[in-house]
């Protein structure tokens, strides 16, 4: 879930960001904060809250969005896949292998030093084990058959992402004029199989997890195709605010019912060409400073939280036996260690909110940002070294040819 957003190539060709969009993306890798924070209050109880989870696949669809804005054409003609998939690695990579390497220091301290009684799990066991690093690391965990998400459990979607990156990049060099049908073929394909799955296709340690990230991509590259074509109508501010609200209203109900997962992501790609256009109220709120900060820390609060998430109840827990008050609830069983908020839920819910933010702010600073640029300029360092050699090629190849063999050398003039 990049949030690099492109500029688009008609209406909006002169904007570099889609604000608005950047800043939705932001809100809701809140919410699924919240969805991964167990609390006794309102707010975390809320159906909304609960199922949460399906804003991931609003992360699908405007991934399939902005790669369609920065990318589309550029693979239709003849742009280097091999440059494509480097530069969406070293996008997401850094920050996905840091996570992993804080979860291994901590498993490694409960080897050697113990848990204190936080977590009755034995380190390196599920769902840490070697073997699910291992996969993890080379993002392949949701096709691996693991029972459950494993490690970093947010980085099922990234996995998802990046081998859904590689289908679109070679479907668009096979195919460069055939890009709406084949993006509507692989939707339709995509949410038949996601349909036949039943319940369990929305489990994310499967292999429908691909599915589900190919129907939602597909679905923004086609939003995207019909955004950049399509005049913009000459709606007033009241209409688009109206319609704002209602989609918005709209999704919030949707996901809130849990009902009928399939049809989220067809919502989330409406919302996605309306807030594109940025006509209404609800865009202009979202282009407020505070907004567009969760935006440009989208990728950092969803890779990071669970980790925090973790670790900072575990800090609630020794503190609370400290004073002697209880402010985490845990439970320890078979199915792992649970804890839950307990000491004003509501209020606590939004200070780890907080401090997950302020995490955040510290990972793009120090890696996702930096991580990227360095990518960046590692690949156009070794394009430009490639070009040189291409350029040189054709007497570098005659003198390395000819230089070890003296016959030929000798009458190389001649020949």
């Amino acid at each position: 879930m990049g949030n690099d957003a492109g500029a688009p190539a008609g209406v909006a060709k002169n904007r570099h960001r889609f604000l608005a969009l950047d800043s939705l993306r932001g809100i809701c890798a809140c919410m699924i904060v919240f969805f991964h924070l167990r609390t006794t209050g309102v707010i975390n109880n809320s159906h909304l809250i609960r199922n949460s989870w399906l804003f991931v696949d609003f992360f699908f669809v405007l991934s399939g969005f902005v790669i369609g804005c920065g990318y589309l054409d550029k693979l239709r003609s003849g742009y280097s896949v091999r440059r494509f998939l480097l530069l969406r690695l070293g996008r997401v990579y850094p920050l996905h292998a840091l996570v992993l390497i804080a979860f291994v220091v901590m498993e490694i301290g409960g080897l050697l030093i113990g848990t204190a009684g936080l977590s009755a799990r034995v380190p390196f066991s599920e769902p840490r084990t070697l073997p699910e690093l291992a996969s993890a690391l080379a993002l392949v965990q949701i096709f691996s058959g693991f029972p459950s998400i494993v490690w970093n459990g947010p980085s099922w979607s990234i996995a998802a992402e990046v081998w859904t990156y590689l289908l679109m990049a070679l479907v668009l060099r096979a195919a460069p004029t055939r890009a709406p049908y084949i993006m509507a073929a692989l939707a339709l394909g995509s949410a038949s199989l996601l349909a036949l799955g039943g319940g369990e296709a929305w489990n994310p340690a499967t292999p429908y997890a691909f599915a589900r990230c190919v129907f939602g991509f597909s679905l923004g590259m086609l939003a995207w195709q019909l955004f950049a074509r399509m005049a913009m109508p000459a709606i007033g501010f009241l209409k688009a605010s109206a319609l704002e609200l209602a989609v918005a209203i709209g999704a919030c109900a949707m996901v809130a019912s849990g009902m009928v997962p399939l049809a989220a992501p067809l919502l989330f790609t409406a919302a996605v060409l309306l807030f594109a256009a940025e006509r209404g109220i609800v865009s202009r709120l979202l282009t407020l400073r505070p907004f567009l900060l969760l935006g440009t820390l989208s990728y950092s609060i969803y890779m990071i939280h669970t980790l925090v998430i973790a670790r900072g109840l575990d800090v609630l827990t020794l503190i609370g036996r400290r004073l002697n008050l209880p402010l985490v609830e845990s439970s320890f069983g078979s199915d792992g260690t649970i804890k839950v908020l307990a000491f004003a839920p509501d209020v606590m819910a939004f200070v780890v909110l907080g401090v997950v933010v302020l995490c955040a702010l510290l990972t793009y600073r120090w890696v996702e940002a930096p991580a990227r640029a360095a990518v960046r300029a590692w690949i156009e360092r070794a394009d430009a070294r490639r070009s040189r050699l291409a350029v040189a090629a054709p007497a570098d190849v005659a003198e390395a040819d000819l230089a070890p063999y003296p016959v030929a050398a000798e009458l190389s003039p001649t020949l």
